[in-house]
């Protein structure tokens, strides 16, 4: 239902910026705005970006399909995890509710709030996808309730502590945080703990199936950061197709260890 919501949130907000009648020129004076040529095709990249949400959103939706479908008669606490990861992703939906609020001059707390939000689900996203590596690893705790309420409770504070640079949006519409550079750094050791987690379950249980997972996690990973990093409309498609498939290989190759056990 979150994910639908979320489709549903990029309809209604990708309308008017597609229109054109909330203008760009906020990202032009924050020098976020570029353009390209496709054949003979102009393209902003404010109109890309928006687009890219929309990946972000229909990812989610299909994903969200997938487990459940998958999961029908199994359970696996790294897919619970993995769930929760895929939830954030559809939230960059919220980038374009940052590109509204800027276009139309509303009020900088209004602003901040909503970068803030942002920065929230993309920690909750990681901690989750720590979690199911570590679930994967060896670790266990059957009050998965409890752990959730604890990455949020974690998020929360670590968004609400992060500084935000008002008036200076990033290409991709938010608000850029201060201490970007720890931000990029924390997202990327997460990803390698998670992977390593991974790795680490196939050697210690010899179960192959755990090596496809973390080259799926590679995969989504890389192809997450390309999504919602870049406004490039061919490095865009090339994220989609990554997490697409990395995706596809986490989930399905849990989906098949998790079948026989």
């Amino acid at each position: 239902m979150f994910a639908c919501a979320s489709l549903g949130l990029f309809a209604f907000l990708f309308w008017p910026i597609a229109r054109g009648t909330v203008s760009p020129s906020f990202l032009e004076r924050a020098h976020a705005l570029g353009e390209y040529r496709i054949a003979n095709l102009r393209l902003s990249t404010h109109l890309v970006v928006a687009a890219g949400t929309g990946l972000c959103a229909l990812y989610s939706a299909f994903a969200l399909g997938l487990i459940l479908y998958s999961f029908r008669k199994t359970v696996s606490a790294e897919v619970f995890f993995f769930a929760f990861w895929v939830l954030t992703v559809g939230t960059e939906v919220l980038r374009l509710g940052s590109f509204t609020l800027g276009a139309g001059g509303a009020a900088v707390n209004w602003q901040i709030l909503l970068a803030k939000t942002i920065l929230f689900c993309r920690y909750a996203g990681n901690f989750c996808l720590l979690a199911s590596g570590l679930h994967a690893a060896g670790y266990r705790n059957e009050k998965l309730g409890t752990a959730i309420a604890l990455i949020v409770a974690v998020s929360f504070a670590l968004a609400s502590a992060m500084p935000v640079n008002t008036g200076s949006f990033a290409p991709t519409f938010e608000l850029k945080p201060g201490y970007s550079e720890l931000n990029d750094v924390f997202a990327i050791l997460v990803g390698l703990v998670t992977i390593a987690n991974f790795l680490y379950a196939a050697g210690y249980s010899g179960e192959h199936s755990y090596r496809l997972v973390a080259l799926g996690s590679a995969a989504l990973l890389v192809g997450h950061r390309l999504l919602v990093s870049q406004s490039n409309a061919f490095i865009l498609v090339l994220g989609f197709a990554l997490l697409v498939s990395g995706s596809w290989l986490f989930v399905s190759r849990l989906h098949s260890y998790y079948l026989w056990q």
